[in-house]
């Protein structure tokens, strides 16, 4: 963003920021977090601490790296301001919540929870960090709203490690599944409208993690693998899930509006069934079938009421992929990805900082689509037959 010299937008970025100040003890801290997020948004090859402070006109980058390591300031609520900020503009009582991860290619062995493990923006394994993510989408817009580290089992019980990374003694080792149900609890908790779930299989082949959402009374509309059993009655044999698709006929075909990305068209097909796992009972089989020669076939299911039309069902499926145009937009202007930090606190300050400068973006795009068009953008699911 080559507008970090335009005054109008530093006035901007100004006013956004300084509701944030409230979370940070001295004057010196809150000079700094608004720097770390100018640097964020401004136009440098990769965001670390000295490339961000040469940028910003500073001698040296210890001012932004104070800010990552000593300076006392609440990370937990930032994010929590940022939640509420985002949510004043784009909340919608119907929300999507999108459960996503990302990995962060690192050297070394050092910084906390790295290992080699599954890298999804690579597909293959790496040496990496994997922070799990919960994004928002609405018919005003989408965003992300908080993030947590996943912390491997190795490092889990690994005390000496552990306190080379500062990780606290109180952070246990949890599953991906269980970092997404933990930030769902907590955006439940705040308020926010957020009443479907959207993942991918990671997420949905957690019986857990269904059974909690349903017991909070929202409604998800999960991956899960091809080989989960489902019964058409409770007491009936089961069948795979790929089995059932190659029992479908009658394809309803749907498109949906990714952004960038235009329409895209799929078919879909859905049944009432009984997962072998769950204690929800009946529930929805989603299958969605792509157009292509060789057809890529997803599997899904939900538990939302019988009287959900499809529609509205693969639309929610759908509103997965909105994360990962998110996290991607986050790591290209906003600088998710370019961080060099290796304790606990300093990873959740750098990505809580993105988020805001992320954020930022977020709104400023918001309002200039209000201001063009009068009305907030839509997103439009299309039957055709």
């Amino acid at each position: 963003m080559e507008q970090l010299n335009s005054v109008g937008w530093g006035q901007a970025l100004s006013t956004f920021m300084t509701p944030f100040g409230q979370w940070f003890k001295r004057s010196e801290s809150r000079q700094a977090a608004q720097d770390y997020v100018r640097g964020l948004l401004a136009e440098v090859k990769r965001k670390n601490c000295w490339q961000m402070a040469e940028k910003l006109g500073a001698s040296d980058p210890q001012a932004l790296q104070r800010l990552l390591y000593q300076a006392e300031w609440d990370a937990e609520a930032v994010s929590r301001h940022l939640r509420i900020t985002l949510i004043e503009q784009l909340g919608y009582e119907p929300g999507v919540g999108v459960i996503d991860e990302s990995g962060f290619v690192k050297k070394g062995q050092q910084s906390a929870g790295v290992q080699r493990q599954y890298c999804g923006r690579l597909g293959k394994v790496e040496n990496c960090q994997v922070g799990v993510f919960l994004g928002y989408v609405s018919p005003q817009g989408h965003a992300l709203l908080d993030r947590e580290l996943y912390l491997p089992q190795d490092w889990a019980a690994d005390e000496t490690r552990r306190e080379a990374a500062k990780i606290p003694q109180t952070i246990p080792f949890q599953t991906k599944p269980q970092l997404a149900q933990q930030m769902l609890e907590r955006a439940w908790a705040e308020g926010i409208p957020l009443n479907w779930v959207a993942g991918d299989t990671t997420y949905g082949n957690s019986p857990t993690l269904r059974e909690a959402i349903h017991h909070q009374q929202r409604q998800y509309v999960l991956q899960v693998a091809k080989s989960m059993p489902l019964r058409p009655t409770a007491q009936a044999d089961a069948q795979s899930a790929e089995q059932w698709a190659s029992l479908a006929d009658g394809w309803q075909r749907l498109a949906f509006n990714f952004g960038e990305k235009g329409l895209s068209f799929c078919e879909w097909q859905a049944w009432r069934v009984y997962a072998t796992t769950d204690i929800v009972g009946e529930q929805w089989l989603l299958i969605r079938r792509s157009l292509s020669v060789t057809p890529d076939v997803t599997y899904h299911v939900s538990n939302a009421s019988a009287d959900t039309p499809l529609a509205t069902l693969a639309q929610v499926a759908s509103a997965r992929h909105q994360i990962e145009q998110l996290l991607e937009e986050a790591k290209g202007s906003a600088g998710l990805a370019d961080y060099e930090v290796r304790y606990w606190h300093s990873w959740y300050r750098h990505m809580t900082l993105a988020l805001v400068a992320h954020a930022f973006i977020t709104l400023l795009r918001h309002a200039d689509t209000q201001k063009k068009s009068g009305s907030a953008a839509r997103l439009v699911a299309t039957e055709f037959c």
